[in-house]
């Protein structure tokens, strides 16, 4: 994609016009030229899921949230009228900008979910306070997952991608279970980056999960904290 085709980074920071989904669908349906990266962006955001649904597709049954779509690349092709190699480079390069995520639901299937949706389609009237609390509780994850294993603070900014890729309820067990990680990791040079803890959703693990007596080390053979 060259430079003039990039999405702004900072779209959502600069204001809102009010434009209702069927219209953008009507207008998009008139097109027989193929569509541009902000058209192909915008049909993208009207086409994911509005609510969650439950959805079959041959003989499995996966979960398909608010924000996401499980359409074959095939089906976006068609819609935007370009070759699939242009349309898997569209996404593969949407997600570098960190404007959608995917995650491979089998072998063979992916689902595609627009980063920050509620704020794509959202009351701007929340969009403040929404950004700065999601903000807040970054940087709260951020200190304790450095503090907690004693690692150097480095790649905010990747911390930052895979943090808001996340649901509310799994940023509060990656806070939550920061201290179960890390203990249950036998030797620290083992312990994932920030960024990487968030990525493999390590919070979930099942020895992270399981409660136990609070530990004891020695000041001698304790690995979690620098002198």
């Amino acid at each position: 994609m060259t430079k003039k085709n990039n999405l702004p980074f900072n779209a959502l920071n600069k204001g809102y016009v009010l434009v209702p989904k069927h219209l953008l669908n009507y207008r998009f349906n008139q097109k027989d030229e193929s569509f541009s990266y902000l058209e192909a962006f915008l049909m993208l955001i009207t086409n994911v899921n509005f609510e969650d649904r439950d959805v079959t597709i041959k003989g499995e049954t996966f979960v398909c949230k608010r924000g996401e779509s499980v359409l074959s690349v095939a089906s976006w092709a068609k819609m935007f009228n370009w070759t699939t190699g242009k349309t898997r480079w569209f996404f593969d390069r949407m997600e570098k900008e960190n404007l959608i995520s995917s995650t491979l639901l089998n072998y063979k299937m992916k689902s595609i979910a627009v980063i920050d949706y509620d704020l794509w389609t959202g009351k701007p009237s929340q969009i403040t306070n929404m950004r700065v609390k999601n903000e807040d509780r970054l940087l709260e994850f951020y200190e304790k997952y450095h503090e907690t294993t004693g690692l150097r603070k480095v790649d905010i900014g990747l911390v930052r991608r895979e943090w808001k890729k996340l649901s509310k309820e799994e940023k509060e067990a990656a806070i939550k279970n920061i201290e179960n990680y890390r203990d249950s990791v036998s030797c620290k040079e083992f312990v994932k980056s920030a960024s990487s803890y968030l990525k493999a959703k390590s919070f979930y693990d099942q020895d992270v999960n399981v409660q136990s007596q609070p530990r004891t080390f020695n000041i001698e053979d304790e690995p979690w904290r620098r002198i």
